[in-house]
């Protein structure tokens, strides 16, 4: 219904003014007069015209910004400007820092800038947890189960009062097993955004003692055996952050020498990269790796992905989360892995070539590829130079007879890791979202 008009007698000299209308609600504003310099064949923003009393309001046309963000961007972290890491993980609290943190910081519900991660995560086998019981019946929200399951700031059941996350850390940090780093905002300190984990030895049985059941003991006094010296390279990984974006990037330190005890390629199944998330260089230089490698009985065991990563130091990226199957009624944890992009496989493929040069079975005469020579030399070369000699080493390589493969003693123990030529002091980023140096810290 259209207000009624104000019965208000207008004088002879506002006969020509219009008439205007207000609801009972309402006042009449006053004029507003244009300013004098303002000429009136300059034309003006819709926004900024003063329509007249008695003049509906002009409709602003809304005009598109092809320059105006269009949802959240992905934002590249190349170059000098870095990603807001403000609100990426908001937990202060570090289950692997020696000495805690002191001032707690606030939650903050501020977006940051997403991670340009183009390797997207496998997932990898799930680890059965528990049955889900009827009392949860209606709770279709697997975190809030587990929130109710497993202890307050856990998600595992410690066997014992004392064997929390830092009982397994202070295991695998006291044996010098693993190196820990946490990567924290440099805007933000307190906030930490994910951890390192650098494998520097791995004890086995005859290391620790010829009895598993033998205790040691922590330097705060709490005992423990072989059995949580094993079980603290799994729950090592427990820990996570409330909105469950916490990532590992793992790798084998430098001067890792250690060989792999057997239970070691079960943890390597449920931690280690898959072959998917792994570019094609990765697998030709594993494939050219296995062909001049020499393997004794032991390492024989163990996938030849796993000696050629432990050898020349390559890392990758693993998370885990909650899946809950309604139908089995089961509640698991599930683990993804993911390549690191920024990781350069140029530098390794000079290492390996100059590890296993190809002089040591000359192509034949034959080979579509042609003839090199036996002596191949890699002083002096340039970067492209050298790609362009692994590019053909390998194409090489792959057109070898199988039979080749078996000339290797299985006596020897030349592929030990640790005993290559690779220099660890060449510098490289560390960081899977390419955003902070590990080695600054």
């Amino acid at each position: 219904m259209a207000p009624k008009k104000d019965k208000q007698k207008i004088g002879a000299s506002q006969s020509s003014q219009p008439k205007t209308s207000e609801t009972p609600t309402q006042t009449q504003s006053p004029k507003r007069v244009l300013p004098a310099s303002m000429s009136q064949s300059r034309m003006a923003h819709p926004a900024s015209i003063v329509p007249y009393a008695g003049h509906p309001p002009v409709p602003v046309i809304p005009i598109a910004n092809r320059f105006t963000s269009l949802g959240t961007p992905i934002g590249s972290t190349v170059g000098p400007i870095r990603p807001n890491y403000q609100s990426a993980l908001v937990s202060d609290y570090d289950p692997f820092a020696i000495v805690p943190p002191v001032a707690p910081i606030a939650q903050t519900s501020q977006s940051s800038t997403q991670f340009r991660k183009s390797s997207p995560y496998f997932p990898k086998d799930k680890v059965n947890l528990f049955i889900i019981e009827p009392l949860y019946e209606g709770i279709s929200d697997p975190i809030t189960i587990i929130r109710s399951y497993f202890p307050p700031n856990s998600h595992f059941f410690p066997p014992a009062p004392y064997k929390d996350l830092k009982f397994y850390r202070d295991i695998l940090h006291e044996t010098k097993s693993v190196e820990i780093k946490p990567i924290k905002d440099r805007d933000n300190p307190a906030v930490i955004l994910y951890h390192s984990l650098y494998i520097q030895q791995i004890l086995s049985q005859a290391e620790f003692s010829p009895h598993p059941y033998e205790l040691k003991y922590l330097k705060s006094t709490h005992p423990y055996t072989y059995a949580d010296y094993i079980d603290a390279w799994y729950n090592i990984f427990l820990h996570q952050t409330v909105d469950f974006s916490h990532s590992w990037l793992i790798n084998f330190d430098a001067e890792f020498k250690s060989p792999f005890p057997y239970w070691f390629l079960h943890w390597w199944d449920q931690h280690g990269p898959t072959a998917d998330v792994l570019p094609i260089e990765v697998h030709n230089l594993t494939n050219y790796y296995a062909s001049k490698s020499q393997f004794n009985k032991q390492l024989l065991f163990f996938p030849k992905l796993l000696l050629f990563i432990a050898r020349y130091k390559i890392p990758w990226i693993m998370k885990w989360n909650y899946h809950a199957n309604w139908e089995s009624k089961i509640m698991s944890r599930q683990y993804f892995v993911k390549w690191w992009d920024k990781f350069s496989m140029d530098r390794i493929s000079i290492y390996v070539f100059k590890d296993f040069p190809q002089s040591d079975h000359p192509p034949k005469p034959s080979s579509p590829t042609g003839s090199v020579s036996s002596a191949i030399s890699i002083d002096g070369k340039s970067k492209a130079e050298l790609r362009a000699l692994a590019a053909q080493l390998l194409d090489q390589a792959s057109q070898m007879n199988d039979d080749e493969d078996n000339e290797s003693s299985p006596s020897a123990s030349s592929c030990q890791p640790g005993s290559s030529s690779f220099d660890p002091n060449i510098p490289f980023a560390q960081d899977p979202y390419d955003a902070y140096d590990l080695g600054s810290d």
